[in-house]
């Protein structure tokens, strides 16, 4: 232990000396007296956050509602930020309280990771996730004889992969989406803006499980493409503090290729189905030259009428996320050589 607080000592000493060498700068960390946005262009961020985004799955129909969930109630994601790029890991503590109830939920693996591409008026967001194992959280309704405590229905080969990617624009300058997305910017000054988006997403619902005589599973291909135009806005309070506030309604098309196995063979069907879609974020947080930590809600809800039989497919999500990082200095070659690409 005393060797890690040395080195963290030799760490931290080394990084003050080159605050105070940057301190006699004035490049880009410098804030004209008419700027809204500070430029944290010479500093790598670190940043752990947890968040309740989980992939669910529930599907509703006139005589059933069946509700899927994988045995994680929470995701933790380690992330790396320096200028426009930002690049973040998805994983399951095991550790924390609602992750590990193997007994009665079954065994939940899960992560992924994403990639930010964060420009003045640009941004480009990049992720995959992938989840398998779930178990039937309304397993009551399908099982008179069940009781809390005993264990639930579970679908251990069920699998849910997502590749999704978001492309959006922002119209005025003023207005910082990297303070309240990475963290690499400032926001120190209030601004707003009118912010589309394209949503695209590639994602795939397969249960996996050894068919059995007179048993079918299901293996559904579903390309997703939603239009949507928001805005939002970062109330700035005494420099560090904002409050940050928005929401984006969209539309758009889900082309869904669904396999139905049987063990006498599959049977295919296509659909092309109508999706609406709401995205809404609000938050708080702390954003010093140094120090930043938040807290986020966002909440995610989508309807799919499937086409010619009268099945919902919904997808609601309230997420809470919390999150904590800091500023290192970036190392002068690191710098050099980002300014010559």
């Amino acid at each position: 232990m005393k060797y890690l607080l040395l080195l963290f000592t030799v760490i931290l000493f080394f990084n003050c000396r080159q605050v105070q060498a940057q301190s006699t700068d004035t490049g880009r960390n410098t804030i004209p007296p008419d700027r809204y946005i500070e430029y944290m262009s010479n500093y790598i961020n670190l940043k752990l956050s947890h968040t309740s985004d989980v992939d669910e799955l529930s599907v509703i129909t006139e005589d059933n509602y069946i509700y899927l969930s994988p045995n994680t109630s929470s995701f933790s994601n380690l992330s790396f930020n320096y200028r426009f790029i930002s690049f973040s890991i998805k994983y399951i503590p095991k550790w924390l309280p609602g992750n590990d109830d193997n007994a009665t939920k079954g065994k939940t693996k899960g992560g992924g990771f994403g990639l930010n591409l964060n420009f003045d008026k640009w941004l480009q967001d990049l992720s995959y996730s992938k989840t398998k194992g779930y178990y039937l959280e309304n397993t009551g309704d399908y099982d008179p004889g069940w009781s809390e405590g005993d264990p639930y229905i579970q679908f251990p080969e069920l699998e849910f992969l997502n590749f999704q990617g978001i492309t959006a624009y922002k119209f005025n300058p003023d207005f910082s989406i990297n303070a309240v997305a990475t963290q690499t910017e400032r926001q120190v000054k209030s601004a707003g803006s009118f912010i589309p988006h394209l949503l695209y997403r590639y994602y795939i619902i397969d249960n996996k499980a050894k068919l059995e005589p007179n048993q079918s599973s299901q293996k559904s291909n579903n390309v997703e493409i939603v239009l949507g135009a928001g805005y939002y806005h970062t109330f700035v309070i005494k420099n560090d503090f904002y409050i940050s506030l928005g929401a984006t309604p969209g539309i758009g098309t889900v082309f869904t290729k669904l396999t139905t196995r049987f063990p006498s063979g599959d049977v295919i069907t296509n659909q092309k189905n109508a999706i609406i879609r709401l995205d809404g974020r609000a938050g708080a947080g702390y954003n010093g030259r140094r120090f930043f930590a938040g807290v986020y809600s966002k909440v995610s809800a989508s309807a799919v009428e499937q086409q010619k039989t009268s099945v919902i497919n919904q997808d609601t999500r309230l997420v809470i996320q919390g999150f904590v990082g800091y500023r290192l200095n970036a190392p002068k070659w690191m710098r050099d050589k980002v300014d010559q690409a």
